[in-house]
């Protein structure tokens, strides 16, 4: 038993890392400006921020290079919707049992995160439909700031809609 519990770990460790090896320049953040994405070390932050508007949530780790790639992105992403979306990140390496709730398999995962209803959370995909199933609506990888920013004003133009309900 105690075999199968170790290869598991292993497993887990390896899919983990295996998201991470990706084709991108290595990014030194030392010396490099404090983040302004907010870090989520309990799940009560990020419903918080819902009631404020969508949350844009991205898993990574210091030791990912594409992850550490991405920060500047949803760094610059914060700033561009302060006021209208609140980006957060969880770093799976402090908050391991967070990550785990949103089943991330493979860094950096991002998705937005657009409500809450009936206790579980709705997703805004690309396309501009709120999903409750987060694979569906999940970023893998580094990607360019317009796919968030589409992402992203798809759930600020829902949040209005409801809002005006």
């Amino acid at each position: 038993m105690r075999s199968k519990i170790y290869l598991l770990g292993l497993i887990t460790v390896a899919v983990l890392i295996a998201g991470c090896v990706t084709e991108v320049t290595p990014v030194d953040n030392a010396g490099s400006e404090e983040r302004v994405a907010i870090l989520v070390t309990e799940q009560q932050q990020i419903d918080d921020a819902l009631e404020k508007g969508p949350v844009l949530l991205k898993a990574g780790a210091d030791w990912c290079s594409p992850c550490r790639q991405l920060d500047p992105v949803i760094d610059e992403l914060a700033k561009d919707y302060e006021g209208r979306a609140t980006a957060m990140y969880i770093d799976i390496t402090l908050s391991p049992e967070l990550a785990s709730k949103f089943n991330v398999y493979s860094i950096p995962d991002t998705t937005v995160i657009v409500d809450i209803e009936d206790g579980n959370y709705m997703f805004m995909r690309y396309d501009g439909v709120k999903e409750q199933d987060r694979n569906k609506a999940r970023v893998l990888g580094y990607v360019d700031k317009g796919i968030f920013e589409t992402i992203l004003d798809h759930a600020i133009e829902y949040r209005g809609t409801v809002s005006e309900d």
